[in-house]
């Protein structure tokens, strides 16, 4: 990111200013786009006498898959395109004689000294060169203690083979992730049902539960163990893969320092380092050195364990929630090798800027080297998500299929059963008023701060409404303190109400990026969109969310939303136009559906796997 503070000296005096206000909202869109681009273009360019995606390979297939996938996630290329924009605004607006960053942004302390000496304004040192090569000392360090951790974690499981034999559906999930359910949007809550689905149809001796990945989720430094059944059940994928079968990952492993002097010496990638005549070399070198060092090793090892456990358990077919990650595209690598189907569920909305699902035409057709580990088949919620695979990422038709969300199947569930007594409550425990209209506000804080006070403040000029917030899974109550300080009336949701309560009173939800926008309009509740652009800015422009750019027109946008019965007639047709029947949407049959694509495909491989249809 960059928020980073620049000290600027002006005409009119010295004071700090933060860069991230110097970047609106067009501009992040912009730089999104532009970095989506650097990326995507790298692939073809020229290195060592073959184009990037044909020169790096295992087993035929390309490692560009994993690359580009490690350039997205580090997100060093959109900081950059984000920290030139916000600096030359910067420069543009305020006329500096100097400026000097004041916070520790290698991203920004690179780029700043540039940007001024572009314009002949006076700043800092640029970084230098001896800095430069101690991070990537510390970048090589980084590699080999991964890398000896994975082998020490490794020999943990290795002690005992794992299971073999014909499977009919080998399904692979992240251990540190796995339980049955939850509210809050976890990938388990989305594939558990499916998974008993599949047990209930072809026998649950005939699903093989994979586990990949490290066994603690580093974000909560939490271990979690299966809770949908025994124990044990789920079988780690080292135990597939002796030291023998990892040979081609410890070849890679040797060769990293041999493939990032190719990297840095291709004269292709140096020129595209100079980026709007700005040179990010160091930045961009750095990025190489992790792709190199620490990407392609990991990728490898996880292609020779999912080869592994392919050839022990002779699957009719492979099921994964990660399928656009490292692991996923690992697996389908090997199971396209192997002739198995393989399937990829939907497991979570499938952001607009998300590289992992927008590929190019080339990308999907062979060329010098296999085309996209495109699996099989993609199980998503809707007929958006199906779109959106289809435009851009240049899906083919026949390749996605519509079987809907089994958590919001959950959902609806839960706010059926409710009884007006129960609604009662839930308005009294709120303090609300008979005929209050609840406006559901559900986001991170961190995405809606900019815009969060102002929208409270446009909500209190409509008569009648009441501002809820619902506080994300990943964040307190605490965090809107400094916005409610002033506001009184707003009302924070406590922990014990569920979604499915608040939404059974909500006449609105309002949201930055919640995809809790999406699963309201299954009970016809409308939403409006603020802190435009983002992520939900498609379904804005397709008519199907309300929303505006201009703060100024919010006022005006909710209490329409609220109490104009055509504005939300005219909303609840182009959600369905959208996403699709809200009758067939969370109608129980997600699970159920998706089981049976998994086993039609797994049946057309292999006629005589029982439980299909």
């Amino acid at each position: 990111m960059i928020d980073a503070e620049v000290r600027i000296r002006t005409s009119t005096g010295s004071r700090r200013v933060a860069l991230r206000t110097y970047l609106d909202a067009a501009a992040e869109e912009l730089a999104h786009e532009a970095a989506y681009r650097w990326i995507k273009g790298l692939r073809n360019l020229p290195v060592d006498g073959a184009p990037f995606r044909a020169r790096f390979t295992i087993r035929d297939d390309s490692l560009w898959w994993f690359t580009e996938i490690y350039l997205h996630k580090e997100q060093v290329i959109l900081d950059i395109y984000r920290a030139l924009a916000a600096l030359q605004t910067l420069v543009a607006r305020e006329r500096p004689l100097d400026m000097r960053v004041t916070s520790d942004s290698p991203v920004v302390r690179h780029l700043g000294p540039l940007v001024a000496a572009s314009h002949g304004i006076g700043g800092d040192a640029r970084i230098s060169a001896a800095v430069w090569w101690t991070r990537l000392a510390r970048l090589d360090l980084r590699a080999r203690a991964l890398t000896l951790s994975a082998r020490l974690a490794a020999d943990r499981y290795r002690g005992t083979p794992g299971p073999r034999g014909d499977t009919t559906v080998a399904a692979f999930i992240h251990r540190a992730f796995w339980r049955a359910g939850g509210d809050d949007g976890s990938a388990e809550s989305y594939i558990g049902p499916i998974l008993d689905a599949l047990e209930q149809r072809a026998g649950a001796q005939r699903v093989g539960l994979v586990g990949v990945g490290p066994s603690t989720n580093f974000r909560t430094a939490r271990r979690r163990t299966p809770s949908r059944s025994e124990p044990g059940s789920v079988t780690p994928v080292e135990r597939f893969a002796p030291p023998g079968a990892l040979r081609a990952s410890q070849a890679v492993w040797r060769r990293r320092h041999a493939n990032f002097r190719t990297l840095t010496h291709a004269p292709s990638l140096r020129a595209a380092a100079v980026i709007q005549g700005i040179d990010c070399w160091p930045l961009i070198r750095e990025q190489l050195a992790g792709v190199a060092w620490l990407q392609w090793p990991w990728s490898v090892r996880a292609m020779d364990e999912a080869a592994a456990a392919l050839d022990a358990l002779r699957p009719a077919a492979v099921l994964t929630y990660a399928e656009a990650g490292g692991w996923g595209r690992a697996l389908v690598l090997e199971a396209r090798r192997r002739s198995i189907p393989s399937i990829g569920a939907q497991h979570g909305f499938i952001y607009r800027h998300w590289l992992n699902y927008r590929h190019e035409p080339d990308e999907m057709e062979p060329g010098l080297t296999p085309p996209f580990p495109r699996p099989t088949r993609t199980l998503v919620f809707d007929r958006y998500a199906a779109s959106h695979l289809r435009e851009r990422g240049h899906f083919p038709a026949e390749a996605v299929e519509v079987t809907g969300s089994a958590r919001l199947d959950e959902l609806r569930r839960d706010v059926e059963a409710l009884e007006p007594e129960d609604t009662r409550q839930f308005r009294r425990q709120l303090e609300l008023h008979e005929g209050d209209a609840v406006v559901l506000i559900t986001t991170k804080e961190k995405e809606a701060r900019a815009v969060l006070g102002g929208f409270m403040d446009a909500a209190s000029a409509v008569p009648g409404a009441v501002v809820v917030i619902k506080p994300h899974p990943a964040e307190t109550a605490d965090a809107y303190a400094d916005v409610l300080r002033d506001r009184p009336g707003i009302r924070i949701a406590p922990p014990g109400l569920s979604l499915a309560a608040l939404l059974s009173i909500a006449r609105a939800v309002v949201t930055v990026n919640s995809t809790v926008a999406l699963d309201a309009a299954v009970f016809d509740i409308p939403a409006l969109v603020i802190g435009l652009p983002n992520n939900l800015s498609p379904f804005v422009d397709a008519g199907a969310l309300a929303g505006s750019p201009d703060p100024a027109e919010v006022t005006a946008l909710l209490n329409r939303i609220l109490y104009d019965e055509q504005f939300r007639q005219q909303l609840a047709e182009r959600r369905r136009a959208v996403l699709g029947d809200r009758a067939d949407r969370g109608n129980g049959r997600a699970a159920a559906a998706a089981a049976d694509a998994v086993l039609a495909l797994a049946h057309k491989g292999h006629p005589r796997v029982a439980g299909s249809g």
